[in-house]
C-alpha cells in the first residue's frame, strides 16, 4: 500500500510478534498519537515504539512504576473513571530539555522530578491525549470517543486511589534526534475505555488480515488541507480601513505558484505545489511537485485568499 500523507504522520511502531491483534492495535493507535504529538508540541522528529497492552490490577500496575518517575492521575471527561500515566526521569529530562531548546549530549544524574517539570511535560501529554482520541474517533468513524487529561500530580500512587477494576497497562518507548535521546512511558487505562472497532479481530481473522482492516481504516481516516493562492502582507490600520468592492492585487505568478497545505502545531506546513487551471468546466489545481516546500510567499500569514 503506498504511503500517504497521513501514513507518513502516523508511522506505524515496531511490534514484538507474539502481542494480540487486539491490544497492539490499542498500543499502537496510541503511539502513533504519541508521535502526531511530538510533532506538534516539541517541533522535533519525534519515534515511538509501543509495546504491547496487558490487562492488570492496580496493585501490579504501581508495584512496577519507576523510581524517582514523574506521575500523572488521569481523568476521562466522558465516562468519570480514572487511570495512571508515569514517566521515567530520562523521558522527563528529555521533554524538558527539547521544549526549551537546551538538549544536553549528555544526560545528568537521576533526579526527583520537581513541579517544574511537570509543567513543562504537561502540555505535550495533553497534546497527545487529544491526538489519541482523534485517531480513534476517526477509526470509529466519527463516533464519540473517550478523552483523558492530566489531572493532578500523584506524589506517592497508591491502589487505593483507583477503582477495583480491570485496566490495560501499554508502555511505549520514546527516540529523540534520531536515537540520540530516549524515554519510556506507561500508562494504566480503564479497559472499558479502550476498545475499538477497527482494532477487534473478528473470529478466525487472521494477524496478516487484520493489519490489512487496521491500516485499511487509517487510510480511510480524512485530513483536511487548504489550497492557497497567496498570501498578502499588510499593515493592520490598512486592513481595518478595507470595505466592499475594494481591490487586492495578486501576482500574475501566484497562478503557478499554489500552495497545499495543512496545519503544524500553530504554523502552515505546504504538503504539495500545484498551479492553477480548469476541468471540467470547473476550477481545479493540478499538482506539480510532492514533498514539503516554503510556500511561495512565506511571509506572516496576516491576510490569506484562497480559491
Amino acid at each position: 500500500m503506498p504511503d500517504s500523507i497521513l501514513r507518513q504522520m502516523l508511522r506505524p511502531p515496531a511490534q514484538p510478534p507474539e502481542a494480540d491483534p487486539a491490544v497492539d492495535g490499542l498500543a499502537g493507535v496510541l503511539g502513533k498519537a504519541a508521535s502526531v504529538a511530538g510533532l506538534s508540541a516539541l517541533e522535533v522528529q519525534l519515534e515511538t515504539q509501543s509495546r504491547a497492552a496487558k490487562q492488570c490490577e492496580v496493585v501490579d500496575f504501581i508495584a512496577a512504576l519507576p523510581e524517582n518517575g514523574l506521575y500523572f492521575r488521569l481523568e476521562c471527561h466522558t465516562e468519570g473513571q480514572f487511570g495512571l500515566l508515569a514517566l521515567d526521569v530520562e523521558l522527563v529530562e528529555n521533554i524538558v530539555n527539547i521544549s526549551t531548546g537546551t538538549l544536553e549530549s549528555t544526560l545528568p544524574p537521576p533526579r526527583p522530578p520537581t513541579d517544574i517539570d511537570a509543567a513543562l511535560t504537561r502540555p505535550f501529554l495533553d497534546e497527545m491525549f487529544k491526538a489519541f482520541a482523534s485517531i480513534l474517533r476517526e477509526l470509529r468513524s466519527g463516533k464519540t470517543t473517550h478523552t483523558y487529561h492530566t489531572a493532578q500530580v500523584e506524589t506517592e500512587p497508591s491502589p487505593h486511589l483507583f477503582p477495583e477494576i480491570p485496566y490495560l497497562q501499554i508502555g511505549i518507548d520514546f527516540e529523540f534526534l534520531n536515537g540520540k535521546a530516549k524515554g519510556h512511558v506507561a500508562l494504566m487505562l480503564p479497559a472499558a475505555n479502550t476498545s475499538f472497532s477497527a482494532a477487534l479481530p473478528r473470529p478466525g481473522e487472521s494477524r496478516a488480515e487484520w493489519r490489512a482492516a487496521f491500516n485499511k481504516a487509517v487510510e480511510a481516516a480524512p485530513a483536511c488541507f487548504d489550497v492557497v493562492l497567496y498570501r498578502k502582507k499588510m499593515p493592520i490600520g490598512q486592513i481595518l480601513k478595507l470595505k466592499t468592492g475594494d481591490m487586492l492585487e495578486i501576482p500574475a505568478r501566484a497562478l503557478e505558484n499554489l500552495s497545499l497545505e495543512s496545519r503544524k502545531g500553530v504554523a502552515n506546513r505546504s504538503l504539495m505545489q500545484a498551479r492553477l487551471g480548469e476541468f471540467q468546466d470547473m476550477r481545479a489545481a493540478k499538482i506539480t511537485q510532492i514533498g514539503e516546500d516554503t510556500p511561495p510567499d512565506d511571509t506572516p500569514p496576516l491576510l490569506e485568499v484562497k480559491p
